[in-house]
């Protein structure tokens, strides 16, 4: 029998309950278009989680609809944009991010 190819294939480490963020301060923050964002699913909500392979990506906040948000990723030599919610994004400190890592700041 073959495997799935499901939406959801080998999600059980990232959508344990282990990973959940608790608390309301998540909903508190308000983003502004042109800040940049990191994309870290929360299993709380799953219907506004982007896709999988989002996890972990940096993003640039272009817009907003609603309650949810408008943000650029870079994906290969491709921009694609990803709308979700302020429970699955999180601030992205540019300048601590550099000084650890001596990395520089996503061009989208």
């Amino acid at each position: 029998m073959p495997t799935t190819k499901g939406y959801r294939k080998r999600m059980r480490k990232l959508f344990s309950s282990s990973r959940a963020r608790r608390g309301l301060s998540q909903y508190m923050i308000d983003y502004e278009i042109g800040e940049f964002v990191h994309i870290n699913i929360n299993p709380i909500n799953m219907s506004t989680a982007p896709h999988k392979r989002y996890q972990g990506m940096v993003g640039k906040i272009v817009g907003k609809r609603g309650k949810a948000y408008i943000i650029e990723v870079r994906l290969g030599s491709k921009i694609k944009k990803i709308i979700t919610t302020k429970e699955h994004i999180t601030k992205y400190n540019v300048n601590q991010a550099q000084a650890s890592s001596q990395a520089q700041v996503p061009q989208i």
